[in-house]
């Protein structure tokens, strides 16, 4: 097993135009199916991962509390985001057409069928505290990076990066600012073809990063308003691993004990959250903060692993639970309970 260690990594982050070799590396296969890979979510997400920043658990007793709450989608589905004032956003599957919708649930009350205008597979959020999402739609084989208003129910394209059509956002703050990856070719169901080209987009113009080492490929997750974003990455040794880049600063980091690691979300605290997979292939969420990795599985009926998308400033965690022998995705949420809704213990 690979010891667990800390690696600060200083580098510069490329702004401009997007670099000229970025599709002709070796390619990173982004698998939606629980088996194996890397897997997207609103176009890149990771599964089979594991978690470590050398980070101790927490005792028991110092363990929060949560109430879990499965979201009744159609079909199968995924959330992605809660914002602080508990609106959750992400997507699902329906089960007749195969086309991929977004939804919205807040305070019990759920809104499915969200579309692009003419599109097939619209996967959007996490929402902000604004109410703005960061997402991308399109059809199976193209997918343009948007940012989707609720409340006027409005969707504005960011531009397309030169070379890289294929592109997907997963993250938006509260200032604006959205991370994602493009790529130049690519499939919904499977993600992008080569390596990916991260970015963020600042309201402006873009810039783009890669984890230094990351020679089999780097996935940007979510942003904070402190323009941190998390993601994973994977060296030469081919197993993912956690990173968080602070503006020329990387930390990455890997669960210890665990077979590897996945980083999808960073609230405004700093507070990571994700899953990692055990040696025994089971599946578990987690989030980080101040220097320890808390475990969190959801324990409803038939769940048999657990992944964390984002997580909101009170410590509510969204994201997916498994079920059946073919790991059906559920869409789920943690809502701490009052009196731990504090990330500091």
């Amino acid at each position: 097993m690979k010891k667990s260690r800390i690696q600060d990594v200083s580098a510069k982050t490329q702004t401009g135009s997007a670099p000229a070799n970025a599709a002709a590396a070796r390619a990173v296969r982004q698998e939606r199916g629980f088996g194996g890979g890397l897997w997207p979510k609103a176009g890149v997400l990771a599964l089979l991962l594991g978690f470590s920043l050398r980070a101790s658990l927490l005792t028991a007793q110092a363990e929060p509390q949560y109430k879990f709450i499965a979201i009744p989608l159609p079909g199968p589905g995924q959330a992605v985001g809660i914002n602080d004032e508990g609106l959750v956003t992400g997507f699902y599957t329906d089960p007749t057409t195969g086309d991929v919708f977004s939804f919205l649930f807040e305070r019990g009350e759920l809104k499915t069928g969200i579309s692009g205008p003419g599109d097939t597979y619209t996967s959007i959020g996490p929402a902000n505290n604004f109410g703005v999402e960061g997402g991308n739609y399109g059809d199976i084989s193209n997918q343009q990076a948007v940012i989707y208003d609720i409340r006027r129910g409005t969707f504005t394209p960011l531009p397309e990066i030169p070379g890289l059509p294929f592109s997907f956002g997963d993250g938006l703050n509260d200032f604006g600012h959205a991370s994602g990856i493009a790529y130049a070719s690519g499939n919904w169901q499977d993600g992008g073809n080569g390596l990916g080209t991260n970015w963020i987009w600042d309201g402006e113009r873009y810039s783009f990063f890669d984890v230094p080492g990351a020679v089999n490929g780097t996935v940007a997750g979510g942003i904070n308003d402190q323009d941190q974003v998390t993601g994973y990455f994977v060296d030469s040794s081919g197993l993912p691993q956690g990173f968080v880049k602070d503006g020329q600063n990387y930390t990455t980091f890997n669960v210890s004990g665990a077979l590897y690691t996945v980083a999808f979300g960073i609230n405004n605290e700093g507070v990571v959250s994700g899953m990692y997979v055990n040696p025994d292939n089971s599946h578990h969420g987690y989030f980080w903060s101040r220097g320890n990795a808390v475990t969190v599985d959801v324990t409803l009926p038939g769940a048999n692993g657990t992944l964390w998308y984002g997580s909101n400033d009170h410590g509510d965690l969204a994201g997916v639970y498994f079920t059946g022998s073919n790991h059906v995705l559920n869409a789920v949420i943690a809502v701490r309970l009052e009196g731990e809704r504090h990330w500091n213990h």
